[in-house]
């Protein structure tokens, strides 16, 4: 019951607009030359990273969700931590240890710029889909990403580049 409640409010109301986005997008989006699980590791890294920018982005506003998020990062830090270290085993065959940390540090760079510069949602959005995730299970965080992500993660010289929200450029 209480899972059913959560996958609910993970794709009810705030998530909605999401689903329609990435149903729409092209599968082929993901690049094959990384297995599924890989892919799925990407997506949860930049989820990470989304909620964290949204977070400090929001906290000088009403809704500021960062314990929200620190409770997150608690429940989900084995899920997370699996995830970055097979995003690092792959990179460690193609550039060694200190290439791959160099590497992914890079890409979350990157990824974190993006979403500083251009949130794709809004901080009633990340806050209510954080908070959720603080209170869920595994398969929540893996569907969240789905969801939030979608196709939109890119890697752009796959298998070296992770995953880099291609998110629309506004125009002033």
């Amino acid at each position: 019951m209480r899972h059913e409640k959560l996958s609910r409010t993970i794709t009810g109301g705030a998530i909605a607009c999401a689903m329609v986005a990435s149903a729409t997008t092209s599968a082929s989006a993901a690049p094959t030359c990384w297995s599924a699980d890989l892919v799925r590791a990407a997506k949860l890294r930049q989820l990470d990273v989304m909620l964290m920018v949204g977070s400090l982005r929001c906290r000088s506003t009403g809704q500021d969700y960062r314990a929200a998020y620190d409770r997150f990062l608690l429940r989900h830090r084995p899920a997370l931590g699996k995830a970055n270290m097979a995003i690092l085993g792959e990179m460690r065959g193609r550039l060694g240890s200190v290439g791959a940390l160099d590497t992914l540090d890079r890409a979350s760079v990157r990824m974190a710029n993006r979403y500083g510069e251009q949130a794709g949602y809004g901080c009633g959005d990340l806050a209510e889909v954080t908070a959720a995730l603080a209170e869920s299970g595994g398969e929540a965080l893996v569907s969240a990403a789905e969801t939030l992500v979608g196709e939109d993660v890119a890697l752009e010289a796959c298998p070296v580049q992770v995953a880099v929200a291609s998110l629309p450029v506004r125009r002033k």
